[in-house]
């Protein structure tokens, strides 16, 4: 007991570094599901898997961390740092792939019609 009481502030920190990677998980989650543009499906099957894979984190970190004790501060701390991470970060994220996503899609416009004006070329 006493090892697990000196052992809090490392725990703090492993979990905190956890829900961070764990909403940097969603974060790559909501790309992949914003190339599909918001299918339902895709949607649905991509959050299930962010979950589980995010619980899994929890579990084994808590695991392999925790002496398989589960108490309620690591799963307060994982959450919250989750919750930062996807309020704060998540959102400068968002918008940095978004801005990526209309570059790319104006470059492959541009290259498309370069491509369609220039077989027009060669039939004449």
């Amino acid at each position: 007991m006493l090892y697990e009481t000196l052992a809090q502030n490392s725990l703090l920190l492993i979990f905190l570094a956890c829900g961070f990677c764990g909403g940097l998980i969603f974060d790559i989650g909501n790309f992949i599901k914003f190339l599909f543009a918001n299918k339902k499906p895709a949607c649905v099957v991509l959050d299930i898997i962010c979950t589980v894979f995010c619980c899994f984190l929890l579990f084994f970190v808590n695991l392999s961390q925790n002496f398989g004790i589960l108490r309620l501060f690591p799963v307060v701390i994982f959450l919250l740092a989750f919750s930062v991470e996807r309020f704060t970060l998540g959102k400068i994220i968002a918008k940095i792939y978004l801005v990526c996503y209309t570059f790319l899609t104006k470059l492959a416009g541009k290259l498309t019609k370069r491509m369609k004006h220039g077989k027009a070329n060669k039939n004449d």
